[in-house]
């Protein structure tokens, strides 16, 4: 199993759909950024897109981030090859999370929860959640 920590921002909203065994997934998309200075000094950047997903209790958290909203990911990775409709083959990661975090000022609709240290948790970890290891091998795709 390979796992990853993520800090990057989301692309896009969430979306949030139900599994066939009823169980909230909230999935969406990081943006991670990398930096990197060339021997003259020049800036080379580059951004690689990870696709989330998020099952159970902290799904629910999870819809309530915005797009644009600053956050830590951790889960398990998996990485696919398709092909493009140009023709070219590309790489896809989709993590399968198990801990999410935002660290933008507020999520949407928590506003009334209180915040620590100006971070605020969006969940957390779901070590025992064996439901939610289920869903993930259920899944369709």
């Amino acid at each position: 199993m390979l796992r990853v920590s993520l800090l990057g921002n989301l692309g896009v909203e969430p979306e949030t759909r139900f599994t066939q065994r009823g169980a909230q997934m909230t999935v969406f998309r990081v943006a991670v950024n990398q930096l990197r200075i060339g021997p003259e000094g020049e800036r080379h950047e580059n951004t690689e897109w990870f696709r989330v997903r998020v099952i159970g209790r902290q799904a629910e958290y999870a819809q309530r981030l915005a797009k644009g909203s600053r956050v830590f990911v951790a889960g398990r990775l998996v990485i696919g090859q398709y092909q493009a409709r140009d023709g070219a083959q590309r790489t896809s990661y989709e993590v399968f999370a198990d801990e999410v975090q935002s660290l933008s000022a507020r999520p949407r609709e928590m506003e009334s929860e209180p915040v620590a240290a100006g971070v605020s948790s969006v969940g957390a970890r779901q070590n025992g959640d064996e439901e939610s290891t289920e869903e993930l091998e259920d899944l369709p795709f």
